[in-house]
């Protein structure tokens, strides 16, 4: 299979799940087909398996691709019946991050916690080497935005449930606009901004190492409260909880 490379405009992931879907529209890609490895697209588009990843998660969130236990992502809709197809695209209104920091809440809370309970030596191994390439990391501005992606999905890969890792990867391309919006605003403190995110990654990993699910539940909790916090957005709960449940989320005043 060969799928012409595209140049390196805006929101990559969206373009190539464009030409993916082409190559199932066009018949080039049947249903049932398997899809070639990240490595081969990333290859063949000339960009990071991360953006590869958000592309194929946003297929698959739409019914276009389904994974096959054993076999890899294979497509899951026919060339005849596109009618399913661009459904993944998020709206893009002001409230979308709203809306995205809201459900990350609820979901990577839980998938923190699970993967305390769950994930093996070498699971909870790769998220620590994640977290060390994070604070080596000397190209802060690119390579901290995947690495902190990478950090996400090897926790949601972890927690044993592929349907949270497959809606965390869903997510990725809403969570790296966060990411870069909040560097961009932080103007001169941007260390300050690295600083904290690292403490906070920090202390979801020694959690999630020392096995104490409550813990890394309410780390990843406030982690991502404080994210939001720092795009003007105020994430309050339920009186007496600690982030786990009943988790609201409004604009923060100006």
């Amino acid at each position: 299979m060969k799928i012409d490379s595209i140049q390196q405009p805006q929101r990559l992931p969206a373009r190539i799940a464009a030409a993916i879907m082409r190559e199932i529209n066009e018949g080039r890609l049947k249903l049932g087909d398997r899809l070639p490895t990240e490595q081969f697209l990333a290859d063949n588009f000339g960009v990071s398996r991360n953006v590869v990843r958000e592309a194929i998660a946003q297929l698959r969130s739409a019914g276009v691709l389904t994974s096959r236990q054993g076999f890899g992502t294979v497509v899951a809709l026919d060339q005849r019946d596109p009618s399913r197809a661009g459904q993944s695209s998020a709206p893009n209104d002001p409230m979308s991050f709203h809306h995205a920091y809201e459900l990350r809440a609820i979901i990577e809370s839980q998938a923190a916690a699970l993967t305390a309970r769950r994930g093996d030596d070498a699971q909870l191994q790769a998220i620590s080497s994640t977290l060390e390439r994070m604070q080596k990391a000397e190209r802060w501005e690119k390579e901290g935005v995947d690495l902190d992606l990478d950090f996400h999905l090897a926790i949601a890969r972890a927690s044993g449930n592929p349907y949270i890792f497959d809606s965390i990867g869903a997510l990725t391309g809403k969570m790296r606009e966060t990411i870069v919006t909040t560097r961009q605003r932080s103007g001169g403190i941007v260390g300050e901004i690295r600083l904290l995110t690292i403490s906070e990654h920090a202390a979801i990993r020694d959690a999630i190492v020392a096995r104490q699910p409550d813990r890394a539940r309410q780390a990843m909790v406030r982690h991502i409260r404080n994210a939001a916090a720092r795009l003007g957005y105020d994430l309050t709960w339920d009186e007496g909880d600690e982030g786990d449940e009943g988790v609201h989320a409004r604009a923060a005043p100006e």
